[in-house]
């Protein structure tokens, strides 16, 4: 045969390459797995020794801790009591259903107020001051639409103080049209 230089025959000592074999030697998975196992390793043996010896926390610390544990789990207990006494209270379909049916209420209550007519005996004793005080000469101003104590009092220039207790007229007091206010002495 022939010898071509690009053909060679194998010796029977030689192997053959294939991909699906494995290389032998140190494969790098292994020492990474290896070195992963000593770190562990030595991160135990290390909070052993914390453990029971050098960091350790003393018997007052720990007293100190439990304590503090405990008054706040007596907080949160009483929290807790304090939120089911809270919703206890809510009605079912929730806080804000049951204020604006509250506010509602109130706003028709008001309405129906405003719509009532003044009780006449309530103002009989303020009718017989008025007449007194025009047939003692007292100056006397019948309120229009629009006005306030204040707009008045300063018509007449006095101070509004003054006029409200000419008049026996409380702070919260307001005046009506057709109201008489006396204005002078």
């Amino acid at each position: 045969m022939p010898e071509d230089p690009d053909i060679r025959l194998m010796d029977a000592e030689e192997e053959i390459y294939s991909p699906d074999r494995r290389q032998t030697g140190p494969d790098k998975k292994k020492i990474g797995i290896f070195a992963a196992i000593g770190v562990v390793v030595l991160a135990v043996i290390g909070g052993i020794y914390m453990m029971l010896g050098g960091g350790g926390v003393s018997k007052d610390e720990v007293r100190l801790m439990q304590t503090k544990i405990g008054s706040l789990e007596q907080k949160i207990t009483a929290m807790e009591k304090q939120q089911a006494a809270l919703q206890a209270r809510l009605p079912a379909e929730g806080a804000e259903a049951a204020l604006t049916g509250k506010i509602d209420t109130l706003a028709q209550r008001v309405e129906a107020l405003e719509k009532k007519p003044a009780p006449v005996a309530a103002e009989k004793p303020k009718a017989a001051q008025k007449e007194k005080a025009a047939s003692s000469g007292k100056k006397v101003h019948t309120v229009q639409k629009g006005e306030t104590i204040y707009g008045i009092s300063k018509k007449y220039g006095m101070k509004p103080d003054d006029l409200r207790k000419l008049n026996n007229l409380g702070a919260e007091d307001t005046v009506k049209p057709g109201q008489k206010l006396v204005v002078s002495k």
